[in-house]
């Protein structure tokens, strides 16, 4: 949820599966990407190949490092900088290569835009790109120019209008001018999803409005984000759902989850993993070692160490490679 003082702010970017259409499978050691349909459409020939954004995507070989096309083609060479993050909103994030590293924006045109000189940074949500400069976050636009300046312990970016921020070691929300408009008074919180959040009293997790009023109940227990209509909840250790009245509508029977996207949801069972339906039916049954949420159409999965990529009707689209 909130950003870490580290590049893992921009790595973690790379948890989220593409929308482009694109995703990247490794085969024989060197990373290519295929279509929803398992089509091979730039064949394996990367060291590294991130997820496609806003038609771009972030690969490395031996020699060079840069952006790559839907086609494969190189169009921008980052040989200035040691990586990009995913594009969002016309921009990206990018890392310099020295010590202690700096981060800063580039455009599609590959030029640098922001120059490098944060700590840490995120890619633009609603017009705002959370930044760090010493242990401090603050929020800057697109021009470089900073709007909320660096004060904060931790924070996240936007989401809904209101951008989650830690005071101390409390959670609270503050708005576009850097107005604090729900006080910090969780000891946790998570984004504004679904016009919710969830936060934490003492041992006991509920839902606030944007006006700070709880619309479900503190409970014993975690209540995460809602998606879709539902949020997870843990009672007696296990994972089940909640709607946004407060009432369970799955039961609480897994080990773990991650939510439902585009009408499943990703669990854990023994182990296992694999996928519910919105009334808790198992659709894909546990039997990977991890997975990530259905986006565009495909879940990408890993099984014995190799990663392949599922339909909704668990049928392997590509089968596990490395």
């Amino acid at each position: 949820m909130l950003l870490a003082c580290s590049v893992s702010g921009i790595a973690q970017e790379r948890k989220k599966e593409t929308a482009a259409g694109l995703f990247p499978v490794k085969q024989n050691g060197k990373w290519g990407y295929i279509d929803k349909t398992g089509r091979l459409v730039i064949e394996p020939q990367f060291d590294v190949a991130w997820d496609f954004s806003e038609g771009l995507a972030y690969v490395k070989t031996s020699s060079k490092r840069g952006l790559i096309d839907k086609t494969g083609q190189f169009v921008i060479d980052l040989q200035q900088v040691e990586f990009a993050g995913l594009f969002s909103e016309g921009l990206a994030p990018v890392q310099t290569a020295g010590q202690p590293p700096r981060l800063g924006f580039i455009d599609k045109l590959g030029r640098i835009v922001i120059n490098p000189q944060f700590d840490a940074a995120r890619s633009f949500a609603e017009g705002l790109a959370l930044v760090v400069i010493e242990r401090k976050y603050g929020f800057i636009d697109k021009r470089g120019r900073t709007i909320i300046k660096p004060q904060f312990d931790k924070a996240a970016n936007f989401s809904e209008g209101l951008a989650l921020v830690v005071v101390g070691d409390k959670h609270g929300f503050i708005d576009r001018g850097g107005k604090l408009v729900i006080q910090p008074l969780y000891n946790n919180a998570s984004d504004f999803s679904e016009g919710l959040a969830n936060v934490a009293i003492g041992g006991s997790y509920g839902c606030i409005n944007k006006r700070g009023e709880m619309i479900v109940k503190p409970q014993s227990g975690y209540v995460g984000a809602f998606a879709e209509g539902f949020a997870p909840v843990i009672l007696n250790n296990k994972f089940g759902f909640i709607n946004k009245a407060g009432q369970i509508v799955i039961q609480p029977q897994f080990d773990w989850t991650a939510g439902f996207s585009e009408g499943l949801a990703l669990v854990k069972l023994g182990g296992k993993h694999g996928y519910i339906d919105r009334t808790g039916a198992i659709v894909v049954k546990p039997q990977f070692d991890s997975a990530h949420n259905f986006t565009a159409g495909l879940a990408r999965i890993w099984l014995g160490g190799k990663q392949g990529y599922i339909d909704k009707t668990g049928n392997f689209v590509w089968k596990p490679s490395k």
